[in-house]
């Protein structure tokens, strides 16, 4: 993949559209989010050396570029029964959650544009809580993997970092968190309900979680409703929205965008995501966010609610 590909997608802010690397694992299609990959790489002449007391899904590291790069056996981790393994066997190597990691394939077919309206959200199939729903791709189904979670299962340290100390408890904050109304969208069960117990400890106490990005919009336009109807400000009702970027239905700077740029409502809106660094800054800017944060950096999460939330203006 080159990086004039990669660049044409980040150019484009607020489509709800997304680019699915579709990839074969056992006879079944699997997709990832090509703002997670740096690279396909063979797995054919990889010195993989085995790690100490490693997670059995993790065959060992190999060097690329003096970084030291863990290698997942994809199959492994999701108990798919393998009958042969083909001869050419393919390495993907993704960053997010600061993080890089590797992951074995059997093969890449193609990379595909989809909008996310189309994303078909999981009940159930194989480790539910690795794949976050399907799309259908040339006449295909593909799962579409949830890499946070799969290494966030084998790198707990890599998807949510929190301590106590880092925080800033002064009375005035302790009260002015109680207060604030907090809209929450992500689409992941695990950091929806990681991130709600964190923001929980520290006193916010008002906050609204939804699984994608178009039920909080229901929400935000309902609050708008009823805001007109009572004649009071929408800050009456909702103080700061936190979002993911991937998410189905609607992705978060879709979101952003219609709550900021087309509804041009006066709420502060911070992107959390794992796929955040400077390039996505520039897109979360151009959807109208007024911060961004990656999904490991709670303490900096909780800082920005602080400083946007706790000093906005009074309501009358």
């Amino acid at each position: 993949m080159s990086n004039q590909g990669k660049q044409e997608i980040l150019l484009e802010s607020g489509t709800n559209e997304v680019e699915i690397a579709d990839f074969q694992l056992c006879g079944q299609h699997f997709g990832i989010n090509v703002l997670k990959i740096k690279e396909f790489l063979p797995f054919e002449g990889l010195k993989i050396v085995p790690m100490v007391d490693a997670h059995p899904s993790v065959s060992g590291v190999f060097l690329l570029r003096d970084r030291t790069i863990p290698l997942v056996e994809l199959d492994q981790h999701l108990t798919l029964k393998r009958r042969t393994r083909p001869k050419h066997e393919v390495v993907i190597v993704t960053e997010f959650n600061r993080t890089i990691t590797a992951f074995k394939a059997d093969s890449i077919n193609r990379i595909h544009r989809a909008s996310w309206e189309v994303f078909e959200p999981l009940s159930s199939f194989l480790n539910v809580s690795s794949v976050v729903g399907t799309l259908t791709l040339d006449g295909r189904d593909v799962l579409v993997l949830d890499l946070e979670h799969i290494v966030g299962e084998i790198f707990p340290q890599s998807v949510i970092t929190y301590t106590k100390e880092g925080i800033h408890d002064s009375t005035e904050s302790q009260e002015g968190r109680d207060n604030t109304k907090i809209f929450f969208a992500e689409d992941s069960n695990l950091i929806r309900n990681m991130v709600t117990n964190i923001l929980t400890s520290v006193g916010y106490k008002s906050i609204k979680a939804f699984p994608d990005g178009q039920s909080a919009l229901d929400a935000i336009e309902g609050c708008m409703k009823q805001a007109e109807s009572e004649g009071k400000p929408i800050t009456d009702y909702i103080n700061v929205l936190l979002t993911d970027i991937e998410m189905p239905r609607l992705d978060g700077l879709s979101l952003c965008k219609r709550v900021k740029i087309d509804h041009k409502l006066p709420i502060p809106v911070i992107i959390f995501s794992s796929l955040v660094n400077e390039q996505l800054g520039f897109k979360c800017e151009s959807v109208g966010a007024d911060a961004n944060v990656s999904k490991p950096e709670s303490e900096r999460l909780i800082g920005l609610i602080d400083e946007l939330a706790l000093k906005r203006p009074a309501t009358g």
